[in-house]
């Protein structure tokens, strides 16, 4: 029987099974929690250090490609979610809502990141606003990641 790991600070953690998870339709176990103590101090630590500082590294229009690779490799599985998720006593229909629609909504976010943002890491926001007594000087909005 499987257990289920956690990914975990760039790694998979979890050999040993702890709690058993049977099948809500008829009860035999599906899985196997693990035994392991999640550190989450290093997991924010390497989200912080190595996770965002990857993503950062990319610009819209790769983190837009990374959502669609994302819900292009959940799609390929989808026969194994279903699979699954028929052990949880919901319906096909209440699956669907839940395997498809988390499909759609990466595609959309790919999508829109596609369409909407531009190329690199800057997005300029709203109209250039005059400013001073004879307009000599105009400002505007950028938006921009943030370094933490």
């Amino acid at each position: 029987m499987s257990v289920l790991k956690s990914f975990i600070a760039g790694q998979w953690v979890g050999e040993k099974a702890a709690k058993a998870l049977p099948s809500a339709i008829n009860g035999d176990i599906v899985a196997h929690t693990h035994d392991d103590t999640l550190d989450f101090r290093k997991a924010v630590e390497y989200g912080r250090k190595v996770g965002g500082k990857n993503l950062m590294a990319m610009d819209f229009q790769e983190r837009a490609l990374a959502l669609k690779a994302m819900a292009m490799y959940l799609q390929e599985h989808k026969k194994e979610l279903y699979a699954l998720s028929m052990h949880t006593g919901s319906s096909k229909a209440d699956n669907g809502i839940d395997i498809d629609g988390g499909f759609g909504t990466l595609f959309s976010y790919a999508s829109m990141g596609r369409r909407e943002l531009p190329s690199g890491n800057v997005v300029h926001e709203g109209p250039v606003t005059p400013l001073g007594k004879n307009n000599h000087f105009a400002g505007t909005h950028i938006l921009v990641p943030r370094g933490g």
